[in-house]
């Protein structure tokens, strides 16, 4: 079948023939550009027992990652995000740690909320590390609490069952970090 001389179905198996190109070029990309590294990353570190990375339309890639037991939630957390962040260089990426959890640990957690929003607003991180570890004593739950300049991590563990949550803190804006001039305040 021609349309103005053109003959239509050479044109869709030409199409067909580029768009699977394009795919396997796209797919090959990504293989080899950060998934098989971030893959040897993973398996290479002792906490990481499982893994899963998944892409999504928004060019955020999802790293879901289940760790043993730690010590120290930060530490761990912090290894896991410089070996993806190393490995994803500038593409944007998430990690979910994925943990041992059930009702008594998750409800500690939720009734933690007010204690780490009320420090994120007013800075008072030490009142709030000791009420989440009071409140976790109470009902025999053993409670970690660390802070970086990133985050809060709160790990919490009683029996079989242990929760691990990373909370984002927002950049401060107008915030001056190090040694930078401070234009002589």
């Amino acid at each position: 079948m021609q349309w103005q001389g053109i003959k239509i179905h050479v044109v869709v198996v030409v199409l067909g023939i580029a768009l699977a190109a394009f795919l396997g070029a796209h797919w090959l990309y990504n293989s080899l550009n950060f998934k098989e590294p971030l893959k040897k990353e993973l398996e290479a570190n002792p906490l990481v027992t499982e893994y899963r990375i998944e892409d999504s339309d928004t060019g955020l890639y999802q790293v879901s990652v289940t760790m043993k037991e730690t010590e120290n939630l930060m530490l761990a957390y912090s290894q896991i995000n410089d070996a993806v962040k190393e490995v994803m260089g500038s593409d944007r990426f998430s990690i979910e740690l994925v943990d041992k959890r059930d009702d008594k640990l998750v409800n500690l957690y939720y009734q933690g909320q007010f204690a780490i929003q009320e420090a994120l607003v007013q800075g008072n991180f030490r009142d709030m590390a000791d009420e989440l570890n009071e409140s976790a004593g109470h009902v025999d739950v053993e409670s970690k609490v660390f802070i970086d300049e990133n985050n809060i991590y709160w790990q919490m563990s009683h029996g079989q069952y242990y929760l691990y949550e990373v909370i984002h803190r927002p950049q401060l804006s107008g915030y001056i970090s190090g040694d930078a001039d401070t234009g002589g305040r």
